[in-house]
């Protein structure tokens, strides 16, 4: 992550938390993450939701989110979406 850079997703309240980041994330919204940021992926998606529930703290979650997709734009609305949902598990 860039040292310093704050994003919205950061500060924002993420709603009631949740135990599966699954679980706070619409069928709709899943479409969207699946085509725009998983390349059309589904299994590349449930991974890495996989991957993000087992982790202990969303500074892990985003070290890992970024050197994985490193073409994320992070303050973009879908990504700012996505974070949410992973801050609903990981606060």
């Amino acid at each position: 992550p860039k040292a310093g850079k704050v994003y919205r997703w950061h500060t924002d309240m993420p709603g009631a938390p949740v135990n599966n980041i699954i679980s706070g994330i619409s069928l709709n919204e899943r479409v969207r993450f699946i085509n725009a940021l998983f390349g059309e992926d589904p299994i590349l998606f449930q991974a890495n939701i996989s991957r993000l529930n087992a982790m202990g703290s969303l500074s892990e979650a985003e070290e890992y989110l970024t050197s994985t997709f490193p073409d994320w734009k992070l303050d973009s609305e879908l990504v700012y979406l996505f974070m949410m949902a992973v801050r609903r598990k990981l606060r």
